[in-house]
């Protein structure tokens, strides 16, 4: 039944899927816009500026490195917004800017290819698919700034929360 569903709610035309919300849903690389820079050579800053009405869950983040020398921490997140999700319960979310603080140990990598994977929603009842998003960025740089950014929100899926995100 579930997958009979996915497939009515791909089928669809997204101008239908958008005229369920008011005014028309941003793409998931334009509500929650990515970037990463590398702050010294064991820290890595993950960035987000989120739209207004939008929102990204705390425990949907993962996160990957290559080569496989390159070793993460646990991320370091900020205090978020308790939001009581119909499908969770009580979550933390994230509006407007994030930023996380990732250990990093890079074994002589003179660069690293960072993969994130997220997760967020627009207030107007609608979620995306998790979306995976990455970086390439130089660790041993002081100024860190982000390579390049690629893979950005390239499975684009809206559903209802008729549907609890997938987990």
């Amino acid at each position: 039944m579930r997958r009979l569903l996915i497939l009515v709610l791909l089928l669809l035309p997204l101008q239908a899927v958008r005229a369920a919300g008011e005014g028309e849903l941003l793409e998931p690389d334009k509500a929650f816009r990515f970037s990463a820079r590398a702050l010294d050579a064991a820290t890595i800053e993950v960035r987000y500026a989120i739209a207004n009405g939008y929102y990204l869950y705390r425990e949907r983040f993962k996160f990957a490195a290559g080569p496989a020398s390159v070793k993460l921490g646990s991320a370091q997140f900020p205090k978020g917004e308790i939001h009581q999700d119909e499908f969770f319960g009580k979550t933390e979310t994230y509006r407007k800017e994030l930023r996380i603080r990732l250990p990093i140990e890079a074994a002589g990598a003179d660069r690293v290819k960072l993969i994130v994977t997220s997760q967020g929603c627009a207030d107007v009842g609608v979620c995306y698919l998790p979306v995976t998003q990455t970086a390439r960025l130089v660790p041993a740089r002081s100024s860190g700034e982000a390579v390049r950014s690629e893979g950005i929100a390239s499975n684009l899926f809206l559903r209802s929360q008729d549907e609890a995100p997938s987990r």
